[in-house]
């Protein structure tokens, strides 16, 4: 298959997902409301945190040897380093769900500071275990760069996420907003079930052919799985820190410039379930594009095909960028329509245009970060990410208790945040890999996402004034930014470029 088909099949998959995602926190928020969801939202961080640790960067170490072995023709030393990082995973996914579990009543009392919180989390401790045999198997597949299993998994795991979701959140709220939130947690547990039981069903027939290659020792695949690892796992452990840490700062400081606590805590809900929610969307591109690349590179590596792997960056770059800048714009002008038509809260569009700016921040975060540890450079991942949850959470410490800002601060400091990790982990790939980033590459998409606001604004204006509904005058706007982004991208080449794996053009 090819990387481009690859990218493209895991972006429809993943926009599935998001979809799915997005649309079930409008029944979502009218079954909980804003309280609830902020809720819902205090529980999910420390849910990512435990099963970061869980499972350790192990996945993605799985992949880069798979990949790297399987390009050398060495399938034995592949499937080895899969059965030691699954036998790894098994065992860290059940001691940290039963630690998780414990220590639920804690976390929601002294860390959380709500009480409320605590059926949420244990209904999340399940999930702990089940996201590590899940991760190995995505791996394996990753590995042999079958993106297509991968792709239906994810619309598997989403959809029945979802469903078990919503019912187990209509069937609990007439007993209380807290069992509601719980079952709404406990879809995360219903959604990595699902799965698994696809991926495996699929792992009985790739497992069928044996080979005689040499093959590692378990302790010495062990070291060579940990090793890699551990950089993933501290890099990804930032982010879910960081919201975690925005879980607790913010409602606090919010109280501290005189909000009373359910204001606080819903106006939390409208920052950091449903603004960064919507910053978010465009990440489904850049995850499906280092989903890709990852044992692309890995792969080209080991064949020694260094011009490969700058042509890889090269390209992943151009095309976070070219979909980053509009999908900022976009959010800023479009914000309120937006936010009331999805989740029928136009407050909610407050905090969403003062972190529209981070969408561009929050993807070439996380698209460096993922090239960084492909090519083994994951330290300097980490320290950016570092560097830029220590900026968010020292501004939303001092701005959130403003009251001119309130949450608007909370909103800056994420954006910034994103901002920082993004710049920093761009100089540390251009010190890796010869890149050069030229300035054009960020002034032609902006120029083109600038000119579609017009555009937009008159489509929605039009929409409204003829009495049409929001969501068709919303839809409306957005395709008629689209357009007018596409036909400005084909007209400069902008899109031309970024299926060019050279490093040297006009764009980087």
């Amino acid at each position: 298959m090819s990387f481009v088909r690859s990218v493209w099949l895991l972006f429809l998959a993943g926009s599935f997902s998001k979809l799915i995602s997005l649309f079930y926190r409008v029944p979502l928020s009218y079954l909980l409301g804003a309280e609830g969801i902020g809720l819902y939202q205090m529980s999910y961080p420390a849910f990512v945190i435990a099963a970061i640790l869980a499972t350790g960067g192990l996945p993605m170490a799985i992949t880069k040897y798979m990949a790297e072995y399987l390009a050398l023709g060495n399938k034995q030393a592949a499937r080895q380093l899969f059965r030691v990082g699954k036998q790894l995973l098994w065992l860290r996914g059940l001691v940290l769900a039963i630690i998780f579990y414990r220590l639920a009543p804690i976390l929601a009392t002294k860390v959380l500071g709500d009480p409320r919180s605590e059926l949420p989390l244990k209904a999340l401790a399940p999930a702990v275990f089940l996201v590590c045999p899940e991760g190995s198997l995505r791996a394996y597949f990753q590995g042999r760069q079958q993106h297509f299993i991968i792709a239906k998994a994810q619309a598997f795991e989403q959809l029945f996420r979802v469903v078990i979701m919503l019912v187990l959140a209509f069937l609990l709220l007439p007993y209380s907003l807290e069992y509601a939130t719980a079952g709404a947690t406990a879809g995360a547990a219903g959604g990595a079930l699902a799965a698994i039981v696809f991926l495996r069903s699929h792992l009985k027939l790739e497992l069928a052919t044996k080979t005689t290659s040499a093959k590692p020792k378990w302790s010495q695949a062990a070291r060579m799985l940990q090793d890699l690892a551990w950089p993933v796992m501290f890099g990804s452990f930032i982010m879910p820190v960081m919201q975690m840490v925005d879980a607790v700062i913010v409602p606090l400081r919010l109280q501290v410039g005189g909000i009373p606590v359910r204001e606080a805590t819903a106006l939390f809900g409208h920052h950091a379930g449903m603004a960064l929610s919507l910053v978010g969307l465009p990440t489904v591109a850049t995850r499906a594009l280092t989903t890709a690349l990852v044992p692309d590179i890995a792969a080209a590596l080991a064949r020694q095909d260094h011009l490969q792997v700058s042509g890889r960056i090269s390209q992943a770059l151009k095309i976070t960028i070219v979909l980053a800048i509009p999908a900022a714009v976009g959010l800023f002008t479009l914000a309120e329509p937006i936010c009331w038509v999805l989740f029928g809260a136009a407050e909610a569009a407050i905090p969403l245009q003062w972190l529209a700016f981070g969408t561009v921040g929050l993807c070439l975060m996380e698209t460096n970060s993922a090239l960084l540890h492909a090519i083994g450079r994951g330290r300097g991942a980490v320290a950016a990410l570092f560097i830029g949850g220590i900026v968010n959470a020292g501004i939303n410490y001092y701005v959130c208790a403003m009251p001119a800002l309130n949450i608007r601060g909370a909103a800056l400091g994420t954006g910034l945040g994103f901002t920082v990790a993004a710049f920093l982990t761009l100089i540390f790939l251009s010190r890796q890999v010869p890149i050069a980033v030229n300035p054009i590459a960020f002034i032609c998409p902006l120029s083109a996402s600038l000119l579609m606001i017009p555009a937009v604004q008159w489509a929605f204006s039009l929409s409204k004034n003829r009495g049409w509904p929001a969501a068709v005058a919303l839809f409306l706007a957005m395709g008629t930014g689209l357009i007018c982004y596409g036909l400005a991208g084909y007209s400069t080449g902008m899109f031309k470029n970024c299926l060019s794996r050279t490093s040297g053009d006009k764009f980087l």
